[in-house]
């Protein structure tokens, strides 16, 4: 996968990369839990979440932990399993600005992995 990003289109991204971007933007964790596979993984800030219960408690946390809002302004797709978004976060943490890459992989309709980096 290349390192050029698109503008933002949901239209042309899988549905479960648009359905937890939204329920997570909504802090419906219930719904963010159900987009991932039984035995899917969450990297996120240096920790590695496995499992449908930890991700829901993962997303639960780290929704609380500060006040922010997310703009989504790019997106790159490998070959439809491998997909990443670029989102602006804009709150109050450290540095109160933060641009991440969600890497998506996706298999048989359902999120298998998920990494936030910056």
């Amino acid at each position: 996968m290349n390192d050029t990003f698109t503008a933002y289109d949901p239209a042309t991204l899988p549905a479960p990369v648009v359905a937890y971007l939204d329920a997570h933007d909504e802090k419906r964790y219930a719904d963010v839990a159900a987009l991932f596979a039984p035995g899917a993984t969450v990297l996120d800030d240096g920790k590695t979440y496995e499992g449908i219960e930890a991700i829901r408690a993962w997303s639960e946390k780290s929704s609380a932990e500060y006040t922010y809002t997310s703009t989504r302004i790019g997106q790159r797709t490998a070959d439809g399993s491998q997909v990443v978004v670029r989102v602006r976060l804009d709150g109050n943490f450290p540095g109160g600005t933060v641009v991440l890459r969600y890497r998506f992989t996706l298999h048989a309709g359902l999120i298998a992995d998920l990494a936030i980096e910056v």
